[in-house]
């Protein structure tokens, strides 16, 4: 049925700004800019993609990234249900040396997750980031690995606002376990609370069970939590 009042154009730019790391005294470290197009948490396209607009837990995820440059320098990141690739794409452009793959299972998100990707790749370093889909699970990670990074495992691993539902809490952690490196592997991951029927703690206690230590390393006073987790 025709909606006279829906927007014409409902595909948004989405601008942000953090001030640039300064890696060296000398020099004035400037801005990063991240523009991305995707869609408003409202429009009827997030019904069919969650991951084709932005949620509140990537942007408090890019703070904590902001501040501990250093844990992503010269490291290969993996970003897990990326969407419109906030996260992945700050790591790709706020260190000098390093890997980063942007992964999401959603074929309408993959669509401007990749062009994200274009729009904001620094040209000297085009080889040093890249866009993939990935379902999760331990077979098709498996398969991903030997085909998209000759069997290398990963040594950060990036997810923010990724779990809406229990039946995808296994898959994920099978993904990890095949994904990261088990040498100072980190998965990072900022989780929101919202009225899902998944709790902090239950994502929690699946982490200890598939093997993994975890630390709560910031957290935002409405309900939103970044965790480090690391192989036992």
């Amino acid at each position: 049925m025709f909606n006279p009042f829906k927007d014409p154009d409902p595909i948004k730019t989405f601008t942000y700004r953090f001030p640039r790391p300064i890696l060296h005294k000398d020099k004035d470290g400037g801005f990063i800019e991240v523009q991305l197009q995707g869609y408003l948490s409202d429009a009827d396209e997030v019904w069919q993609s969650t991951g084709v607009t932005l949620w509140r837990a990537a942007t408090f995820l890019c703070e904590f990234m902001m501040k501990n440059v250093d844990l992503f320098q010269n490291k290969s990141s993996l970003e897990l249900g990326a969407g419109l690739g906030l996260n992945g794409i700050l790591a790709h452009l706020m260190t000098s040396e390093g890997s980063t793959c942007l992964t999401d299972g959603d074929t309408d998100a993959l669509i401007h997750l990749r062009e994200n990707v274009k729009m904001n790749r620094v040209k000297e370093r085009i080889d040093d980031i890249t866009c993939h889909q990935l379902l999760w699970g331990s077979e098709t990670s498996e398969k991903f690995l030997e085909k998209n990074s000759r069997g290398q495992k990963f040594d950060i691993l990036l997810a923010s606002d990724i779990i809406y539902v229990k039946s995808i809490i296994a898959p994920l952690w099978e993904t990890v376990q095949t994904l990261l490196t088990k040498k100072n592997g980190i998965f990072v991951m900022a989780f929101a609370k919202r009225r899902v029927p998944v709790s902090i703690e239950f994502v929690l206690q699946s982490a200890e069970e598939a093997g993994f230590t975890h630390e709560l390393v910031s957290e935002h006073h409405e309900g939103i939590w970044v965790y480090l987790f690391r192989w036992k």
